[in-house]
């Protein structure tokens, strides 16, 4: 859930390439996915989302688009509806 937060909050995305993490995650397309538990990649993927413009902007773009066509009540409530009608 964080991570859907963030990027409807327009926060660019850095996180762990880890099941659950990555069914939200897409590398380079609307977040930075690096290894779990390598804290080198951690820090560079960091450091290229805070000095690439272009690539924050991508990423924040495309993140606020993910939640709009994955995560917003809309789209999220006739799956529920359709789940428990089972």
């Amino acid at each position: 859930m964080v991570l859907i937060e963030a990027m409807a909050a327009g926060v660019p995305v850095v996180a762990t390439n880890a099941p659950g993490i990555r069914d939200v995650v897409q590398h380079e397309e609307n977040g930075l996915l690096v290894p779990v538990g390598d804290v080198d990649a951690l820090r560079q993927a960091i450091k290229r989302v805070v000095g690439d413009a272009a690539l924050r902007a991508r990423l924040i773009e495309n993140g606020l688009r993910t939640v709009r066509e994955r995560y917003t009540w809309e789209v999220v409530l006739p799956r529920y509806r359709e789940l428990l009608s089972l």
